[in-house]
């Protein structure tokens, strides 16, 4: 598994000296140097989501933060608006649907962009009491304008959830300037970290929902619990404490770097691939695209068997889509430790196996 090279949209790789954090013991937690690097991490955080907020920090995936999101923030009296286009927008419905909290779909075609004077005709029935949004929708690469449909959900009152899982670090992303009440966040992808912390950024607005909502119907998903234990630097359950450490130097080594530097990066990355690959068999698939990584539609090619072609033969992993886009799409990810090398393999690895499979249909 070391030697195969991952262009996966995560887990990412991850940097050398992170992962050699990985291998010391870890420290005993209830201490005031654990709380110390506790507040180190929940500010740069912060810095992350670019929120003057309160960040909660979970041992647990990002789909957690979501169901984390939907428990602490919505209920019954709620009816929520949900912008599905592919997997990740379906999760919001199906978390939704596990508690029963009303909603309606603004269901997209894959790749397809939200119109916004539909969804401002949509919200102008008040029938919506929040608008549930994956910031960059995974399963298809498609980026939405976070801050063009917060601007509408804060035109009709509505509270606004983002999962921005997969494009924080990748993209440019102002929780407070587009008027984000919720938005959540996990280690492996741009972060380019192991998989297992997962955070859930939250407005003054939201806070205070927080607070005058009844008591949450979840022990280790409270997010008030959270976040009164973080007040002294500490979790109320035991975390994933090797992981909080390699947090805690990856967040120093994005501030020596910047964040502007860093999502410039996934920027570069993502335009020196889409020009090397324009002349191959395959078309861009979103209409407007994250630069965490390259949704492709794969032309004349089956997408699952030259992603199966790419790893046996080159030891390069990226990853097909799911349901429909099995056989229809790769996804190529440009977040995470890759380098210029990295690229020149992979190129003409597809160039390679895209040849060979044409010739194959031809005959």
């Amino acid at each position: 598994m070391e030697d195969l090279t991952l262009f996966t949209p995560g887990p990412v790789p991850v940097a050398r000296h992170l992962r050699a954090i990985g291998a010391h013991q870890p420290p005993y937690n209830r201490t005031e140097e654990f709380s110390s690097i506790t507040r180190e991490i929940l500010s740069g955080l912060r810095g992350l989501f670019q929120t003057d907020g309160s960040v909660a920090l979970l041992t647990a995936s990002g789909t957690a933060a979501m169901e984390a999101s939907v428990l602490n923030f919505l209920g019954a009296s709620d009816h929520a608006l949900v912008i599905n286009g592919g997997t990740f927008g379906q999760r919001w419905c199906d978390l939704c649907d596990v508690h029963s909290v009303a909603y309606d779909e603004y269901k997209l075609r894959f790749g397809a962009d939200v119109d916004l004077s539909h969804l401002a005709e949509l919200l102008s029935t008040q029938r919506f009491t929040a608008l549930l949004v994956n910031a960059h929708e995974t399963s298809t690469g498609h980026l939405y304008d976070v801050e063009a449909i917060g601007a509408l959900a804060r035109q009709y009152g509505l509270f606004y959830i983002v999962d921005a899982i997969s494009t924080i670090c990748a993209d440019p992303f102002f929780m407070d300037a587009w008027r984000v009440d919720v938005a959540v966040l996990s280690s492996h992808k741009a972060l380019a970290l192991p998989p297992g912390l997962s955070f859930v950024a939250m407005s003054g607005r939201a806070l205070e929902r927080l607070e005058n909502r009844s008591a949450t119907r979840s022990l280790y998903f409270d997010l008030k619990d959270h976040l009164a234990n973080q007040e002294r630097g500490q979790m109320p359950y035991t975390p994933a404490i090797v992981l909080m450490m390699q947090l805690h130097q990856r967040l120093t080594d994005i501030q020596e770097q910047t964040l502007p530097v860093l999502i410039l990066s996934h920027k570069q990355r993502a335009e020196t691939f889409r020009r090397a690959i324009a002349d191959l068999p395959f078309t861009l698939l979103p209409s407007r695209s994250s630069d965490a990584m390259t949704a492709l539609t794969c032309i004349g090619l089956d997408g699952s068997m030259l992603a199966e072609a790419l790893k046996v033969k080159h030891g390069i992993v990226v990853a097909p889509s799911g349901g429909t886009l099995k056989s229809k799409l790769i996804r190529i990810s440009h977040m995470g430790a890759q380098n210029d090398d990295d690229l020149t393999r992979l190129v003409p690895a597809l160039e390679v196996l895209a040849a060979d499979t044409l010739r194959r249909n031809k005959h």
